[in-house]
């Protein structure tokens, strides 16, 4: 729109369009020509007039900055001064590199109310803690949704300098609902493993519950897979890491979808520019050097991220949408099975050959069997914690590593 609607239209007219649009006698389209609007405009102004009707208040239009003064109080106004002051002449890494919808959602969280990112970069602006504009990053595209939770877990890895003052990349796993958007697991990692993955989504299927398919970036989900413990360690393939997962994920009849390239996974990877606008400042902001101190923050803005913050384009509440979809029916989750061995199927698999005295090799060690003598096995790995062979799926064999009983 070429000017803001309350300086084109009257509220009574706005009032009376969306009446009719609300009880059906016109359609979307139609209200849409009549306020000279977009789609996504026209349900956010209905939304603020349902409200003020079940309030029993008059609709009003405010154009924008009206009551930028009246919206700001003294104590407000204090945290934005320490913040944009922080920023503009304190912070290292993020010197001047101003996020207005940050300071909106740390201000909801700390003052318990809404300020526009608008009115705190107009307020920046006026006290001369900010004066141009950055330019904004190419949207990733979405090209689907799924019409239920737990239809499609969208999962990847971002790699990132997640820690300023560590001065080093580190990696956070994180696996997001496609149909809620809700972010249902997370973890941040020196570097990702096959057996992190595979920890993140036993964990998740344990307090989530199991979907119908994971979506996954085929080029670099197991990019870095050196998997080590006291008693193991080995560099495995990217196709191998790969492998782990798939069969893991399809035990529990799970499909992996590979995405062909990045785009394709346009929600998640929304949501890793989100916290990469976000969790580096925090942790530069507080002089975090370590990942404990970091999951501290980063699962407080997760929290924030699914039970307070209307998603851009669903216009609901992550949590809100996903508890909205259950009571709805519309839900694919499953619970996990009570007669499956999680432990066997989240480890690390291998293949190997029992020699004629029945040993089998693995990692420069030699374990006694006493079966099968050169019949293929399958050797599986709980890093740090045992060893267990199994021959056509059943467990012939373990070895508690030192420690664990």
């Amino acid at each position: 729109m070429s000017e803001q609607l309350a300086k084109r239209l009257t509220g009574q007219w706005v009032s009376q369009v969306l009446e009719q649009f609300n009880n059906h006698t016109i359609t979307e389209k139609e209200a849409c020509e009549l306020l000279g609007v977009t789609r996504v405009h026209l349900h956010r102004i209905r939304k603020s007039w349902l409200k003020n009707i079940l309030n029993g208040e008059p609709f009003e239009l405010h154009a924008s900055g009206e009551n930028k003064k009246r919206s700001l109080t003294a104590e407000v106004q204090d945290f934005l001064h320490q913040e944009l002051s922080y920023i503009k002449e304190e912070a290292y890494h993020y010197r001047e590199k101003f996020n207005f919808a940050f300071l909106s959602e740390k201000i909801e969280k700390k003052f318990d109310t809404f300020i526009h990112r608008n009115t705190i970069r107009r307020f920046a602006i006026n006290e001369g803690y900010y004066e141009q504009t950055t330019r904004e990053k190419q949207k990733p595209c979405i090209r689907f949704e799924m019409d239920s939770v737990g239809a499609l877990f969208q999962h990847d890895t971002s790699r990132h300098v997640w820690l300023p003052r560590s001065k080093r990349y580190h990696d956070l796993i994180m696996t997001k609902d496609d149909h809620s958007r809700r972010i249902v697991a997370f973890s941040l990692r020196e570097f990702e493993t096959a057996w992190h993955h595979l920890c993140l989504a036993r964990q998740t299927f344990e307090t989530i519950g199991i979907p119908l398919a994971y979506y996954v970036d085929k080029h670099s989900i197991f990019k870095f897979n050196l998997d080590e413990c006291i008693h193991y360690t080995r560099r495995i393939s990217e196709e191998e890491g790969k492998i782990q997962f798939k069969r893991a994920l399809g035990n529990l009849d799970i499909a992996v979808i590979y995405a062909s390239d990045p785009k394709s996974k346009g929600k998640i990877e929304k949501s890793f520019d989100y916290f990469q606008r976000r969790l580096p400042v925090e942790c530069e902001r507080y002089r975090v050097k370590t990942i404990k101190e970091a999951m501290s923050i980063l699962s407080d803005l997760v929290h924030f991220y699914n039970t307070r913050r209307v998603h851009t384009e669903t216009d609901e509440i992550p949590l809100g949408r996903w508890n909205r979809a259950i009571k709805e029916g519309r839900s694919k989750l499953r619970p996990v099975p009570q007669d499956i061995d999680l432990e066997a199927i989240f480890s690390l698999h291998f293949q190997r050959t029992v020699y004629n005295d029945g040993t089998f090799k693995f990692q420069g060690k030699t374990y006694k069997l006493g079966q099968f003598p050169g019949r293929k096995i399958t050797v599986a790995i709980v890093p740090g914690k045992k060893l267990m062979a199994f021959k056509d799926n059943q467990k012939i064999w373990q070895y508690h590593f030192t420690g664990y009983r």
